[in-house]
């Protein structure tokens, strides 16, 4: 029982949030908002993309470290700069991954 109440409380605080933006926002956002809001996927990209570039697993610790995966990451980050091209930024990112672990780096 406790968990179906769990899950419908979860549920409703996630409605209301929502429900209480549509509601603040029905006309139309201001300049300052808008360009503010225009941020949001960009930061949200960098928070996902960025810790795993830099983090390596040692042991038990996450440690910061240069290695495969944040040179990787700037070979596709340049690769999709330049060509603009999904599936030859992936190519050219895991190729150059799979490429420095070969080498040993």
């Amino acid at each position: 029982m406790t968990t179906w109440l769990a899950i419908l409380g979860m549920a409703l605080v996630t409605y209301a949030t929502r429900v209480i933006m549509l509601v603040a926002l029905r006309g139309k956002l201001s300049p300052v908002l808008q360009r503010w809001l225009g941020y949001v996927p960009v930061a949200v990209f960098t928070a996902l993309i960025v810790p795993p570039l830099l983090m390596q697993a040692q042991g038990d610790t996450q440690v910061l470290m240069v290695g495969p995966p944040l040179l990787a990451g700037i070979v596709g980050a340049l690769v999709a700069w330049r060509a603009g091209n999904l599936l030859l930024t992936i190519g050219s990112g895991m190729a150059t991954f799979w490429l420095l672990r070969w080498l040993g780096f």
